[in-house]
């Protein structure tokens, strides 16, 4: 918000963009810890694992040191996959920056390539997370590097969480690797061997549909402004006086409650009042699920955007075919939350 009052030319600008990206970066490491523990799909789609190579190329390009050489071979008859394209770019990323590593200051090599195999029973033992696969047909990812290689007490220790051979850690690198393929129902295969260099290979289930197009957040190219008056329900002040502060710059007025109970209380007491109500989910006291049913019984019609930081098919699944209007993603910013209520004014949509 203070980026946005100010003009762009102020020399504040740029510490102000640290804070963001410091931020999240904060938001990111959160996201690795959900996708170590398997809990971290936000957005489930179908999609092309060599498109995400593909966007992910230029990134990797300027991660790497200077003496390492990418190669891709990527099939070209890939299925799609049902995965969140944002944790596939992390996978990516983990794993070349690990074979970058692992080549250090010499020169050498490392490879990424796609495609399709079967497997059976007796591959799959080989594998990390088989015992929950079944044999058939899977997509892979396989990087794989000239570098150092990994004695057999390394490997059985590279998935623990900030475990690291060098100087300075990573942070949770191929724990979340390895979070993040359990999530998606795949499985995970090394090969290495010392002084010859690592391969990983990552098996993911073939989706049985085609690639599902991703409409990407860009900002209104023309002004628009709410009006009405929109309560803000959540526990956490910072939540609710952030909130606040971009409702009133689009034009709203705004009232605030601390959990569901006063929510309730609030709404009960003028219930055409409010235009909107934004939620959060998780609450002390009376949580989003209990008082959106208590809104909806005082005014049917009453529109609600549940905000939340569980991934939104975890978040939504109780409200399906319940009115609710639409869904917000912990952490966002003004034109996240900007776009999710143009949509919800101007459609009116019912999850």
């Amino acid at each position: 918000m203070a980026s946005i009052d100010l003009p762009e030319s102020s020399a504040v600008q740029d510490n102000l963009k640290a804070i963001k990206d410091a931020s999240r970066q904060a938001a990111d490491l959160c996201k690795q810890m959900l996708a170590y523990s398997g809990k971290g799909r936000f957005v489930v789609q179908n999609i092309s694992l060599n498109r995400i190579v593909e966007e992910t190329t230029h990134l990797l390009q300027i991660s790497i040191s200077k003496k390492a050489v990418l190669r891709f071979n990527l099939y070209s008859a890939l299925p799609a996959i049902v995965a969140d394209a944002t944790q596939i770019r992390q996978v990516i990323m983990n794993l070349v920056i690990n074979a970058s590593e692992a080549i250090g200051e010499k020169s050498g090599v490392i490879s990424i390539n796609t495609g399709l195999t079967r497997v059976d029973h007796s591959y799959l033992g080989g594998t990390v997370l088989a015992p929950e696969l079944n044999e058939g047909t899977y997509v892979f990812l396989e990087v794989s590097d000239s570098g150092c290689g990994m004695t057999p007490e390394t490997q059985a220790r590279i998935f623990d969480p900030f475990f690291t051979t060098k100087f300075a850690g990573r942070g949770l690198g191929l724990a979340a690797v390895l979070g993040i393929v359990r999530g998606h129902k795949g499985a995970l295969k090394i090969y290495s061997e010392v002084g010859r260099g690592t391969t990983f290979k990552l098996l993911f289930p073939c989706s049985s549909g085609g690639e599902d197009s991703i409409a990407a957040i860009s900002p209104s190219k023309t002004p628009w402004k709410g009006t009405g008056t929109v309560l803000v329900v959540d526990d956490e002040e910072s939540v609710r006086s952030a909130a606040a502060m971009m409702l009133r710059k689009m034009g709203y007025e705004v009232a605030l409650a601390a959990d569901g109970r006063e929510a309730i209380a609030a709404f009960t007491k003028e219930p055409d009042r409010f235009a909107l109500v934004l939620m959060d989910l998780t609450m002390p006291h009376v949580d989003g699920e209990f008082a959106f049913a208590e809104l909806r019984r005082v005014r049917e019609n009453v529109r609600v955007v549940l905000m939340s930081g569980f991934n939104e098919q975890e978040a939504i699944s109780r409200f399906t075919g319940k009115g609710l209007a639409s869904f917000l993603q912990k952490p966002f910013g003004f034109e996240e939350l900007r776009q999710v209520l143009q949509f919800v004014f101007s459609s009116q949509p019912e999850i």
